[in-house]
């Protein structure tokens, strides 16, 4: 059975997973991006030797492939700058790692190009060959898959849709992130007593998180609708931006933020009907993505295949 290592790196963790050639992962482990970004030696090193344990344990495994979350060299080698991990930026990845592990083979795309592999070859939905994927994490991401090829725009970097300006000041990652769900929410709690008796507003305001929101909208909770509504409302406006100079009617949202989506959808699609016309909407598909948060992890692999 042919194996792959696929590591999806990520603001908050980075993903290392083994997959078969079916797109099956057979194991999964996560350390947080921070600690490996504070080692002694930097990140990565610390990476190649997670990694030099993991190959270790699996000899037959040669082939890595490797999703970062930002801008990345045309010739898919080097980082160029990393919103989220600013320390990684600049660095000849590649280089590094082979020179660190010689005998593997690695390869390197975005995370949301990556995370849109997993699904084309993989999903459980019948995807037609030309689609958009929005994946709503730390930050937002975004990757295209058009007539069955993945589009990188002219230079390598492409679809980077949560960095297209939202208004005057602001690009939609400052609406649309975990950091941006977690602001509403305070700002909320502080200009209005509408919100007093929500279970957030129990939360010391330096320890909310996406998590705690998230759990708040479980029980029902009239601050946790209204943030996800109020996300939900500035997706679709992303939406109606990508979806204008893509010509995409298929559409898959993923990363963790999107386990919410039933209290995104509603805003969302109103903003949508309310700025296209028949010739988008008709047919228009918005779904989440089915395999949910492991297609980083798959799709980085299948860079091997």
């Amino acid at each position: 059975m042919e194996r792959y290592i696929g590591v999806d790196i990520g603001g908050t963790n980075t993903k290392f997973g083994i997959v078969t050639r079916e797109g099956e992962l057979l194991y999964k482990i996560k350390y947080p991006t921070a600690e490996l970004v504070a080692s002694e030696d930097g990140y990565i090193t610390a990476f190649s030797k997670v990694l030099k344990q993991i190959l270790l344990e699996y000899p037959d495994i040669h082939k890595v492939g490797i999703g970062i979350p930002g801008l990345i060299s045309n010739d898919r080698r080097s980082l160029l700058r990393l919103a989220n991990i600013p320390s990684l930026s600049g660095a000849s990845l590649l280089d590094e790692l082979e020179a660190l592990l010689p005998s593997v083979q690695f390869s390197l795309e975005n995370d949301a190009n990556a995370a849109c592999l997993g699904e084309f070859y993989f999903s459980e939905h019948n995807l037609p060959d030309t689609f958009l994927m929005v994946t709503l994490g730390t930050g937002i991401g975004g990757a295209a898959i058009i007539h069955g090829k993945l589009f990188n725009g002219g230079h390598g970097n492409g679809v980077e849709v949560g960095h297209m300006l939202a208004d005057k000041n602001s690009v939609y990652e400052d609406y649309i992130s975990k950091k941006a769900l977690v602001q509403y929410a305070l700002d909320k709690l502080q200009n209005s007593e509408k919100y007093q008796d929500s279970i957030l507003a129990q939360i010391p305001a330096d320890e909310l998180t996406t998590k705690d929101i998230e759990s708040a909208l479980k029980e029902k909770d009239k601050l946790a609708k209204k943030v996800f509504a109020h996300f939900g409302k500035w997706l679709g406006k992303n939406l109606v931006s990508s979806i204008r100079v893509l010509d995409i009617h298929t559409i898959l949202l993923g990363g963790g933020v999107s386990k919410a989506f039933k209290y995104m959808e509603e805003p969302m699609m109103n903003e949508i009907k309310t700025y296209l016309d028949d010739y988008y909407t008709n047919d228009l598909v918005i779904q989440k993505a089915s395999l949910k948060n492991e297609a980083g992890i798959i799709g980085a692999a299948t860079l091997n295949f």
